[in-house]
């Protein structure tokens, strides 16, 4: 059986507070920022924020397909990366559970020939092979992250969070309408 963790909004914030000031002592501003999508999005957003970085990039990386379901490896989708050349990259998602996607992406940002690479997450697995250069804290349970729980809930309609009859009774509605047209 599937254990689940389910930040709120006040605690991923306190993460990315936590992450910035980690960067700050030791001296790390980067002058680009690169989100893996789309967990990564939204907290490479908040950090962009909080640093005042505005070159903000994305890569496009699939390997979950679901709680407890992955490919066999990390597959590129899109690459939406240039001008990192002589500087200090960013890597950003929302957790690393196994570490190959931090690593994989790493490797792809490594080909632009950036001065230096780091990676943050919110969150780190326990048995990840590959911890973030920055991350808040570690977590040994499935995450439903407030960006991801409507995805998961569809999956699953027994996982416990907010507002989720509310999504139930949309997704029947919407059933409805596309049969009906």
């Amino acid at each position: 059986m599937v254990e689940y963790y389910v930040p709120k909004w006040e605690e991923i914030e306190d993460g990315i507070l936590t992450i910035t000031e980690k960067m700050l002592d030791e001296g790390f501003v980067p002058d680009v920022i690169v989100a893996i999508l789309t967990g990564g999005v939204i907290p490479a957003k908040l950090i962009s924020d909080v640093l005042g970085v505005r070159n903000l990039k994305y890569i496009d990386v699939k390997f979950y397909r679901g709680v407890e379901s992955r490919e066999n490896k990390p597959v590129i989708k899109a690459v939406y990366v240039d001008n990192v050349e002589g500087k200090k990259v960013l890597v950003i998602d929302d957790v690393s559970d196994s570490g190959e996607t931090l690593d994989f992406v790493g490797n792809i940002i490594a080909m632009y020939n950036p001065s230096i690479v780091r990676t943050a997450t919110i969150f780190v697995k326990p048995w990840s092979r590959k911890y973030p250069d920055y991350y808040y804290k570690i977590v040994d349970k499935w995450i439903i992250f407030p960006w991801d729980k409507w995805e998961v809930v569809r999956e699953n309609a027994n996982v416990p969070v907010d507002k989720k009859e509310k999504f139930l009774d949309l997704l029947k509605k919407m059933r409805s309408k596309k049969e009906g047209s």
